[in-house]
């Protein structure tokens, strides 16, 4: 049986590995957090008069402490084992662990699959992810926001939940694998370079919106404002879609770039409320604050209409002849075409390879899409297990409730496909990392709060 939805489902795989900066501490630092937290060693008091014998450590036998003794222990390995006992029940190790695959195999598995991948490739290609350079990216993303490395490493298991050994294991390390692998394969034109300019530094719309899923209800809503411009933000609290926006009369909370996602989005608001028809030289015809954009379409079932507020000016003096501008400029457009390729390169191992997922019920062949069969299979009659949940599901209901549960709208920052290397519980932390600001308490150091932050631009 052939399931054309593993191939698919490898997206939700895919995102936040761009926050990556996420390790574990190494063993060093483990072993003085142990030497802290359990007394560690002891400094003899000064020697004095009153206190003769202070210079010398005095030694106490446990029978001396009116505690219980410490008794180490192993854990269970056998399935049968005890891993805990209630009132004489035992609770074996198998039931723990069928526990565990019922409530997060399904995601675990994923994660386990798609690092195989990756070192399966990493091994083909003879390359190796050493352990300083692992530890070199930690440190390296601690820096970009400006605190410590154990400051981060600590608001990372604090405030995601997520230890330093798993992000060492499951977003770092496919990280920089993924980057090597990326080696050769991606370049930056002076195009691309232009357009990165541009959005960095050029001029910025700051904008309302009004969001609908149908072309007519657009068009009705358009026509409503041309006879009531003063109307928008009432129509927006109304009847738009935008969440983030409806309650602030669809105020965007960042200004449009140019170049921005959705592309036709931020080329038609640009065209239609800054740059104005370049053939028409009369200055009363430019656009202005109020102005409207006609009907855009932002997706398959998505249309807005932008009303410009204001027009936040270049960057003063910004050029690319300036070495410094360019160089950074380079950097932020490289690293954003760095993390599409990522995404393809890691698309492509899936495609190369045979998986069978026994516990979904899915097998998907090496390069199945070349098959002749591929796109003949009658995808309704392709169940998948039963889930917790209960009932079973076909692959086109996975699907269509992937795709409903997504949501389409303009930013105005680029938009990234998924990075690799997570698994979806960890998409959806980044996706909340994104939203909010990370609160750190101040470490030895005094390490200030990390600031909010959003994917590259």
């Amino acid at each position: 049986m052939i399931a054309q939805e593993c191939g698919r489902r490898t997206l939700g795989w895919l995102l936040g590995i761009s926050i990556a900066g996420i390790l574990a501490t190494g063993p060093a630092q483990a072993q003085q957090q142990r030497r802290s937290l359990f007394g560690g060693t002891q400094t003899a008091a000064p020697k004095t008069d009153d206190n003769p014998a202070a210079d010398t450590p005095q030694s106490i036998r446990l029978d001396q402490i009116n505690v219980p003794g410490v008794k180490v222990t192993a854990i269970p390995v056998n399935p049968t084992d005890p891993i805990a006992i209630v009132n004489n029940q035992v609770i074996s190790r198998q039931q723990l662990a069928d526990e565990c695959v019922a409530r997060r195999g399904k995601e675990i598995l994923e994660t386990l699959i798609n690092r195989v991948l990756i070192d399966q490739a990493l091994k083909t290609a003879k390359l190796e992810i050493t352990a300083a350079e692992i530890d070199q990216e930690i440190e390296n993303v601690a820096r970009r926001f400006g605190i410590g490395r154990e400051a981060w490493l600590r608001t990372l298991d604090k405030e995601r939940g997520i230890s330093p050994v798993q992000y060492a294991r499951d977003i770092i390390y496919p990280a920089l694998a993924l980057r090597k692998l990326c080696a050769g394969r991606v370049s930056v034109t002076p195009k691309d370079l232009q357009e990165a300019f541009d959005s960095q530094y050029g001029d910025k719309l700051r904008c309302r919106i009004i969001m609908v899923d149908k072309l007519a209800k657009a068009q009705d809503i358009w026509e409503r404002l041309r006879k009531n411009p003063g109307g928008f933000e009432k129509i927006a609290q109304d009847e738009s879609m935008d969440a983030g926006s409806r309650s602030l009369g669809g105020q965007l909370a960042e200004p449009i770039t140019r170049h921005a996602y959705p592309r036709n989005v931020a080329d038609a608001a640009f065209r239609q409320l800054v740059d104005g028809d370049p053939d028409d030289k009369d200055p009363t015809h430019r656009p202005k604050n109020g102005d409207i954009t006609g009907p855009i379409q932002a997706g398959e079932a998505v249309w807005v209409i932008l009303r410009r507020d204001a027009i936040i000016p270049a960057t003063e003096g910004a050029s690319l002849k300036d070495e410094r501008v360019k160089k950074q400029t380079y950097e932020m457009i490289y690293e954003v075409k760095l993390k599409e390729m990522m995404g393809i390169v890691f698309q492509e191992l899936v495609k190369m390879s045979a998986i069978e997922n026994k516990l979904v019920g899915t097998v998907k062949l090496a390069n199945e899409e070349q098959t002749a069969d591929y796109n003949s299979v009658d995808k309704s009659k392709v169940k998948l297990m039963s889930n917790a949940g209960g009932g079973d599901s076909t692959v086109d209901d996975k699907v269509g409730r992937a795709a409903a549960s997504g949501s389409a709208g303009t930013g105005s920052r680029v938009k990234l496909p998924p990075p690799v290397g997570v698994s979806p519980e960890a998409v959806q932390q980044f996706e909340d990392f994104q939203k909010r600001p990370l609160k750190t308490s101040q470490d030895a150091g005094g390490a200030a709060s990390a600031p909010s932050t959003g994917p590259p631009q």
